[in-house]
């Protein structure tokens, strides 16, 4: 039934339910997590009376735990139903925020941070459902991906607004409280996650099958899909391509980690208050809800390694205009909508490492490539925190990760197509042949 329903014509293939769902998750961890954090970063630093350096600890702890919990998240996701990991993180996420909200000490902040919110984060919403997509989608694995992860950019103008809202009128107790609880309610949506097609009787991308043989086996997609090659994460660590793959994405998220969590303190440095300061978060936000599917959908058509060189290059460019423009509206416009190119192309090169590996072993191999990535942006934040406790300017730190956008571009350009090492097989016939 579940076959027949979703193969019909006029009805909506099962895979776009699931990226569906994956939006609606990213939206609601981009706008009260990723996003949403940055509100928290001032009223913190005040009521604990702490240093940006200090302030900014435990998001670079954050990152070295997703490091190191990186590949065995992946492997677990693989290995067991997704929609298993997905209950565990989305109920760790929104009790950790719910816990966050009676922390009344530093080291309790802490704890709590990296522990429950940042681990549930990373085990039950990104890794799961990126995951699941890349095995529902083959030819347009670009953008099925980019529309998932445009939901951070979505929570950042729909959910972000309302967060800074409770942050600045209710406290960032009550602000992280309410987070929880909209978190929690996530959970009997991710219970419609599927892991693959083929565990509903179903061919990636919604492909109608040629024929329809009594036996089941017998049937053969119309089309040749483009990406064959299956690789294990054993396999993977020997191309050259996993390693040029990681180093662009540690490079890449460098500048993001490092800016993200200071937006509002910078902006608040180039002379905006605050509440002008999270209209131009928001308006970063909306720039990636149009630049992501734009590049996704580019990506499938054109080069995904040029989309991604020409979108960290563009993000250079937009950290230029905020190091050296005056704080004027218009520069601050340029700098919002340049920047989330930065982040924007983040989807096309994740579609580009199932592209590279294929679907079987994906949450192990990106496990893996979101460790490194985690241990090389792991102390952008405090870095951002520290520059600008010795000097009160964020000025050295921007040019350190205008270089580190350019890096990146040049690394993602380089990556070549990776091959499968060839298995010699003995036939059948020859095997007792060897035999003394």
């Amino acid at each position: 039934m579940t076959r027949s329903l979703s193969q019909s014509p006029g009805r909506l293939f099962y895979g776009w339910w699931i990226v569906i769902i994956g939006c609606i998750q990213d939206a609601v961890k981009g706008g009260t997590f990723n996003t949403g954090f940055t509100l928290y970063f001032l009223p913190v630093l005040t009521e604990l009376h702490l240093s940006r350096a200090a302030t900014s600890l435990p998001f670079s702890l954050a990152k070295l735990e997703s490091a190191l919990e990186g590949p065995l998240v992946g492997y677990l996701i693989d290995r067991f139903d997704v929609r298993v990991m997905l209950v565990v993180g989305t109920t760790l996420a929104g009790l950790g925020f719910v816990l966050l909200s009676f922390t009344h000490s530093y080291v309790l902040f802490v704890l709590v941070f990296i522990g429950p919110l940042s681990v549930g984060f990373q085990a039950g919403f990104n890794q799961a459902t990126m995951a699941a997509v890349n095995h529902w989608f083959r030819r347009k694995r670009g953008l099925a991906m980019s529309i998932v992860q445009t939901g951070q950019a979505i929570g950042g103008v729909l959910i972000f607004p309302l967060v800074a809202l409770a942050v600045l009128k209710l406290g960032w107790r009550p602000a992280a409280f309410l987070s929880g609880l909209v978190v929690l309610m996530l959970l009997p949506l991710v219970l419609f996650i599927r892991r693959s097609p083929e565990s509903m009787g179903l061919l990636p991308d919604g492909e109608r099958r040629a024929s329809h043989d009594p036996s089941e086996g017998a049937s053969r997609p119309v089309h040749r899909l483009r990406d064959t090659q299956e690789f294990t994460a054993r396999e993977a660590l020997r191309t050259p391509a996993f390693w040029l793959l990681a180093a662009f994405h540690g490079l890449r998220n460098i500048p993001y980690s490092g800016v993200s969590v200071h937006l509002v303190p910078l902006l608040v440095w180039k002379g905006l208050d605050e509440a002008t300061a999270a209209v131009f978060v928001g308006l970063t936000a909306l720039s990636t809800v149009i630049v992501r599917p734009l590049t996704g959908w580019l990506g499938d058509r054109q080069s995904k390694q040029r989309i991604g060189a020409v979108g960290v290059l563009l993000g250079a460019l937009g950290l230029l205009v905020l190091t050296y423009s005056d704080g004027g509206l218009w520069p601050m416009v340029f700098f919002a909508i340049l920047f989330s190119f930065g982040d924007g192309i983040n989807s096309v090169t994740w579609a580009l490492v199932g592209d590279c590996f294929g679907r079987t072993h994906f949450a192990t191999i990106r496990g893996w490539i979101s460790m490194f990535q985690s241990f090389a942006s792991m102390p952008a934040a405090v870095f951002t925190g520290w520059i600008y406790d010795q000097t009160q300017s964020y000025t050295s730190a921007l040019i350190a990760f205008i270089i580190c956008y350019g890096l990146a571009g040049l690394v993602v350009w380089l990556v070549p197509h990776p091959k499968r090492p060839t298995r010699l097989e003995v036939p059948a016939g020859q095997a007792l042949s060897i035999q003394p």
